[in-house]
């Protein structure tokens, strides 16, 4: 089979951004991953708070990242961005590794989190410079799995060799595999393409009438942008003038404390269900894959449909993720024998991740680069940024009402709360992005 030069391009630039973002998540999961062998590591004398507190500064550190590698990131470009950012969060993963005190192991928890923020603006930038509208959802579809594959198997690699080497030469290992693919990248990632009629070559030859209203604004916003020629301060204004701006930051808000869900699935299930820890952690661990699946079928329709079409199938996959949750709340009740409680929830749980991935990861990209324009990785690092806010909220009050006399269900009853909300803020971004795309 020949295969033309431009997807030869195509195919080589995925893959770059494929393993940048990979490095740049594994790097960040490095934190978690050592977590275990660094408190047993009696020399360092750590404790789960301070554990916690690496998580929680760590998130700190991501929302300051956001705010600030979006507007970098539209001024010196998302190649640039991913080489700093591997190279940097790569350097503090070995300063981390290298460090006994625990105030520094927050500080460098913090930055490294901080750094890793890079990678999504980044991202972001190389999309739209290289792709044509008609192939945001499906390359951002397959470009998302990263984040999900590249964490599975880091922890499952790096797990392993931590079975029989310390936890600072597992670092050192994981930063230097990190510098090969920032080498890698530094020859095969490319800024823009060289030649201008590269994106209008990969517009689609038969699509719908309806489609094709869509592809035209889009198509006219390639060279003639409304921000075109605005400065930070201008862009962000329009962004927060736009009612669509306003629709998909509670649609993340809602979308991000959903996806929070998991860091509580597996102790609602070992409380609630009676699993043992084993038996719960596993459990648990459906919900990412679900995640992956539902990019991995995203992959494939994604970009078939018009924003009509695709409103109905993500306000679809989101009712049905609700309904998951409500069945994994009065599930116990239903008086079944364990054993099938237990697969019914492993159901619930691959389902409810299966459904809101795709929500959450691409509707928000590809708006970015389309609405957001020139400021496309600011825009995107804004809306990550109050989804990093509602999660954080959303892990305070999770907690506290697990331990409040409402429990496990008050708790439920808060998710249940989130999807539906979600529900209804996906239908309402997606149902203005098609009015707005179909404006004469």
């Amino acid at each position: 089979m020949n295969i033309s030069p431009n997807l030869k391009v195509q195919i080589k630039i995925i893959s770059s951004m494929y393993l940048a973002y990979g490095a740049i998540m594994v790097l960040r999961q490095m934190i978690t991953i050592l977590g275990p062998a660094m408190l047993a590591d009696e020399s360092l004398g750590l404790t789960k708070t301070d554990l916690g507190d690496f998580a929680a500064y760590g998130t700190i550190g991501a929302l300051i990242g956001k705010l600030i590698w979006g507007p970098l990131t539209d001024k010196i470009g998302g190649r640039k961005t991913f080489l700093i950012g591997i190279v940097l969060t790569a350097i503090f993963v070995i300063a981390f590794g290298f460090t006994a005190n625990i105030m520094i192991l927050t500080i460098f928890s913090a930055l490294i989190y901080c750094l890793k923020s890079s990678g999504w603006p980044a991202l972001t930038k190389l999309i739209g410079n290289w792709f044509h509208p008609s192939r945001y959802g499906t390359v951002w579809s397959i470009l998302s799995t990263s984040s999900r594959a590249s964490v599975v198997i880091g922890t499952l690699f790096f797990g392993w060799l931590l079975s029989f080497l310390s936890w600072q030469t597992v670092a050192v290992i994981s930063a230097g595999i990190a510098f090969t693919i920032c080498i890698i990248c530094f020859f095969t990632m490319g800024e823009k393409p060289s030649d201008e009629a590269f994106i209008a070559e990969q517009a689609p030859k038969e699509i719908s009438h309806e489609q094709s209203e869509e592809l035209k604004k889009a198509e006219e916003n390639l060279s003639n942008h409304p921000l075109k020629n605005t400065n930070l301060q201008q862009g962000i204004f329009a962004f927060i003038k736009n009612n669509r701006f306003w629709l998909i930051v509670v649609m993340m808000m809602m979308l991000t404390c959903a996806m929070a869900f998991l860091d509580f699935v597996s102790i609602y299930l070992m409380e609630v269900y009676k699993l043992t820890p084993s038996n719960a952690a596993m459990v648990s661990s459906v919900f990412p894959m679900g995640s992956l699946g539902g990019l991995i079928v995203s992959i494939f329709f994604y970009d078939r449909f018009s924003k009509k079409s695709l409103t109905r199938i993500l306000t679809i996959n989101l009712a049905v993720a609700t309904l998951a949750v409500v069945t994994l709340k009065y599930l116990p009740g239903f008086g079944l024998d364990n054993s099938i409680n237990y697969m019914i929830a492993i159901a619930c749980i691959f389902v409810f991740g299966f459904c809101i991935s795709p929500a959450y990861y691409i509707p928000m990209s590809v708006f970015s680069i389309e609405f957001g324009g020139p400021h496309s990785a600011t825009l995107v690092c804004l809306l990550d940024a109050f989804g990093f806010a509602a999660s954080a909220s959303f892990g305070f009050i999770g907690g506290r009402l697990a331990d409040s006399s409402g429990g496990w269900d008050s708790f439920m009853n808060m998710i249940i709360l989130i999807a539906l909300i979600s529900t209804l803020s996906v239908w309402g971004f997606m149902n203005a992005e098609y009015k707005a795309s179909h404006k004469s």
